[in-house]
């Protein structure tokens, strides 16, 4: 086992202290290593200013850096990984050609964000070339999508994304071609092979290989943290919320990374990304793939899995209506025994789960719609992007006809109207076997109404997510039945 974190940075070798390892990696680039072109701003992972590129293997062996926030992962969670920051980008004292077109198309003034944007469009330009695209320039929409994450005070983003359509592809070389080596790649394998324990008087950190370890120490300890991705912990931690003294990782546990799908089902391992769970379920479920668009900037979702977004057991997190709507179980190791936790039965109260001691989760499935049914998903939020929902909604709908104008069965889930993500049971009962007339809509809307208790917050009133459960529902229905008279131009069920 070994005893201290091992990493790439810009190519070279680094031997964590032990002492380093709970720190923010954002922390430990800028006041360990002197890599003060990374900044921090908000510390929160929204602004992407504190932005670096993690290497990610892709399914055809390839070799691609994505850009993360480094405000809110551990250095310890990037022990067997390779990481390249802006510091590294210029060559030969010469700025890269994504620097260069920040330069040249005036994308800067004050300066602060600059970094988190170059590495941005560096991580863009990066996906194009492992994609075997090595000329003409990015569009404004790929540019727009790939700074997400970043904010800009200064400058009204307009010559950034200018910058960005002026990169000449044909001049940039890969990040990987510069910072990635088959020796390097056969040293991450040596390292992530072995567990990792390290135990100071500051912090103990556990890596295991396996996650029947993982469980057990759990059991014997549940002082034990256990970080996914640490996008919730890692604010938490930097605005003094709380601790993180006994660090448990799962990044070494290899099993954890697997996808598995078939015509039916998909299954996801812990700690599958969300932007690969998006890759994986783009064509089985396109719906679910939209979805992970409107939420969460890239750098988060090159981080954050879908295990964690569930476990973290919030009201208002983005994916359990749809997996509640599309038969989710989930896959829970224990110190002794494996069982499994259907979604709806997991959530016991306000930030409860039905996990017990020394129980994680291991996976999670979910149903592929079939061709007979409709699925939408929807997320209400005051901003388009990087913004917490008021309420978010998923419908599935099994039609018993073509036309659809019969339903055989529904299922219907809701967060942000109560303490835990919910079905609305009663609802879905009121519309089986039945046609969506107004007078049937209107009875589904009244029993949902019984099953939600939202709260009045910041995001919204009580009675505003009120009007938006009525208003989702009714954008359902017009959508997909329309043939139906809410479909016909009926007013919306009240």
């Amino acid at each position: 086992m070994r005893t201290a974190a091992v990493l790439y940075l810009n190519g070279r070798r680094v031997v964590v202290p032990p002492e380093q390892s709970g720190m923010m990696l954002s922390d430990f680039l800028r006041y360990e290593r002197s890599l003060v072109g990374t900044k921090v701003v908000c510390a929160e992972g929204d602004c992407g200013a504190c932005s670096v590129l993690r290497y990610v293997p892709s399914a055809k062996k390839e070799v691609r850096y994505l850009p993360i926030n480094s405000c809110i992962i551990t250095v310890g969670q990037c022990d067997g990984t390779s990481l390249v920051t802006v510091d590294a980008l210029a060559k030969d004292e010469a700025l890269s050609p994504v620097q260069s077109a920040m330069v040249n198309a005036h994308g800067s003034q004050c300066g602060f964000c600059t970094p988190g944007f170059v590495v941005a469009l560096t991580g863009l330009v990066e996906k194009k070339l492992c994609a075997g695209v090595r000329s003409g320039a990015c569009s404004a929409r790929e540019a727009k999508n790939a700074t997400t994450g970043n904010l800009c005070r200064c400058t009204g983003y307009q010559p950034i994304i200018d910058a960005a359509t002026a990169i000449d592809l044909a001049k940039c070389e890969s990040v990987a071609a510069r910072y990635f080596s088959k020796p390097q790649a056969a040293d991450l394998r040596k390292i992530r092979a072995e567990a990792l324990r390290i135990e100071t008087d500051a912090i103990s950190f556990f890596a295991p290989r396996k996650i029947a370890d993982a469980a057990k120490a759990l059991a014997k300890d549940p002082e034990w943290r256990l970080l996914g991705a640490a996008t919730d912990l890692g604010v938490a931690v930097n605005k003094g919320k709380t601790r993180l003294p006994k660090i448990l990782s799962l990044h070494l546990v290899d099993e954890l990374y697997a996808v598995k799908a078939t015509a039916k089902r998909v299954t996801v391992g812990a700690r599958v990304t969300l932007s690969e769970l998006r890759h994986a379920v783009m064509d089985r479920v396109p719906e679910f793939a939209r979805f992970l668009d409107l939420f969460a900037s890239p750098q988060i979702k090159n981080s954050a899995t879908l295990v964690g977004n569930v476990a973290n057991a919030s009201p208002i997190g983005d994916t359990p209506p749809f997996l509640l709507v599309a038969g989710a179980v989930l896959h829970v190791v224990g110190p002794r025994a494996k069982r499994k936790i259907p979604l709806e039965k997991f959530y016991l109260g306000y930030r409860r789960t039905a996990l017990k001691r020394g129980e994680l989760i291991a996976a999670i499935e979910f149903d592929v719609p079939a061709a007979t049914e409709s699925l939408a998903l929807f997320k209400t939020s005051q901003r388009k992007d990087l913004d917490i929902s008021a309420v978010n909604a998923a419908f599935r709908i099994e039609w018993a006809n073509r036309e659809r104008t019969k339903i055989k069965s529904a299922r219907i889930a809701f967060g942000g109207v109560a303490a835990t993500p919910i079905r609305g049971f009663a609802a879905e009962k009121a519309l089986a076997g039945k046609t969506p007339t107004p007078e049937t809509l209107e009875s589904a809307l009244g029993a949902l109404h019984g099953a939600i208790t939202p709260m009045t917050d910041l995001r919204g009133t009580s009675a505003f997510r009120r009007v938006l459960v009525e208003n989702l529902f009714a954008k359902f229905f017009r959508e997909h039945s329309p043939s139906s008279a809410v479909g016909n131009g009926a007013s919306a069920p009240r």
